[in-house]
C-alpha cells in the first residue's frame, strides 16, 4: 500500500514519531505548515489555512496524519488538512503524541474526543486512531507534574518500556492489517 506520513510538530515530538514512523514503514514523509505558525491564534481557532504541499495526497492509498492535541482540540493544521483533502483521502490513520493519559481518553481534553471528531469528519475513510501519550516517558514521580510534562519532548532516549510496546503494536498493526 502506497504511504505517507503527514505531521505538524509545535515542539517536536510530533516530528519525532512522524519520522519514526515514516522510517520503520520506508514511506514518504511530508511536513505540514501553517501559513501562519502562531500558537496563540491556533489555540484560538483563528485559521489562516496551510502552506501547498510539496506531495499530492491523491497519489497515495494510506495517509499517515501525525499531530498533537491541544486542550482537547484538533488543532487548526491538523484540521484544514482534513477538511481540505477529504476527498483525496482513501484510507488515513490518525497518531498523536498528545498529553492525555489513557484513563483520561474520554474527560474534557482527552485524545478520544479528537479521535471521534477525526472518525466523524473522515467516516469509513478513517481506519485507525493511535495516542501516545508523553506521560508514559516521564518517571512516575513526575507524571502528575504539567512543568515536566511541557518541558519533555519524545526521543531516541526516552521512547522505551510502555510507549516502545504501544509502538510496536501500532506499526505491526499498520503493516498486517491496515
Amino acid at each position: 500500500m502506497n504511504t505517507i506520513v503527514y505531521f505538524y510538530s509545535h515542539k517536536g515530538s510530533n516530528r519525532f514519531l512522524a519520522n519514526k514512523i515514516a522510517n520503520d514503514l520506508q514511506c514518504d514523509i511530508e511536513e505540514i505548515f501553517p501559513r501562519l505558525n502562531a500558537h496563540i491564534l491556533m489555540l484560538m481557532g483563528i485559521n489562516f489555512g496551510n502552506k501547498k504541499l510539496k506531495k499530492k495526497v491523491a497519489d497515495y492509498d494510506r495517509i499517515i496524519l501525525c499531530g498533537p492535541i491541544w486542550m482537547g482540540q484538533l488543532i487548526v493544521p491538523l484540521r484544514n488538512f482534513i477538511k481540505k483533502y477529504r476527498s483525496s483521502i482513501r484510507q488515513l490513520v490518525f497518531v498523536s503524541c498528545c498529553g492525555s493519559k489513557f484513563e483520561q481518553k474520554d474527560e474534557k481534553f482527552g485524545h478520544n474526543l479528537v479521535f471521534n471528531l477525526v472518525r466523524e469528519l473522515l467516516k469509513e475513510k478513517c481506519a485507525h486512531c493511535e495516542a501516545f501519550p508523553k506521560t508514559l516517558v516521564l518517571p512516575p514521580e513526575l507524571k502528575d507534574d504539567p512543568g515536566a510534562f511541557m518541558k519533555t519532548t519524545l526521543n531516541e532516549e526516552n521512547f522505551k518500556d510502555e510507549i516502545q510496546d504501544i509502538y510496536d503494536r501500532f506499526i505491526t498493526k499498520i503493516k498486517d492489517t491496515i
